[in-house]
């Protein structure tokens, strides 16, 4: 089993981030994010919690040999989430469906304040990611290929979130300055 950890600051305030969280596919720094679906998505009243569940389809850039014996390149990721307005929180957990049963990754995300400055955001990561026994001696080595991807999605993600920070802020300002001229 291997473990992800990783935290950034974002210098952006939390409505900022968490609205681009929900506008950032697609973009072109992750582009083996295909597709997001909606699956439910509910408002519990007394609470104002926003709750949903995404089907995230993925393209994976995997050996010819590997999409052979598994017959492709696409995977799904099944994914929760959390909107608490009132504590200004964003708790996201993720689950791979595709081949669950050879390798397990899970995944744990969550946007706040940042308490030093409001005016950030903090976002921390953290995955599991964990080979079937079935794959005996190649575990490890399975295990290993498969953190330094999410090591690396993970980078571009963040990446391609601050794409859309900027473009959320560059769509304000011109609606600002729509009204100004008006």
């Amino acid at each position: 089993m291997r473990l992800f950890e990783a935290s950034h600051v974002f210098k952006h305030d939390w409505a900022t981030v968490s609205l681009a969280n929900w506008r950032k596919y697609p973009n072109d720094k992750t582009p083996h994010v295909r597709h997001v679906e909606t699956l439910n998505q509910e408002v519990d009243e007394a609470t104002g919690i926003l709750k949903t569940e995404r089907l995230i389809m993925v393209k994976q850039n995997v050996p010819t040999l590997v999409r052979k014996i598994f017959g492709g390149d696409t995977s799904y990721v099944l994914e929760y989430s959390e909107v608490d307005p009132a504590k200004q929180t964003l708790v996201m957990q993720s689950q791979n469906m595709t081949f669950s049963n050879l390798l397990s990754v899970g995944e744990h995300i969550v946007y706040m304040p940042d308490p030093e400055d409001p005016a950030h955001t903090v976002f921390t990561q953290s995955a599991q990611l964990k080979a079937s026994t079935a794959l005996y001696r190649l575990a490890n080595k399975v295990e290993d290929m498969c953190w330094n991807r999410f090591k690396d999605n993970a980078h571009v993600g963040k990446q391609g979130l601050e794409q859309v920070v900027f473009k959320i802020l560059a769509e304000r300002q011109a609606m600002a300055m729509t009204q100004i001229a008006e």
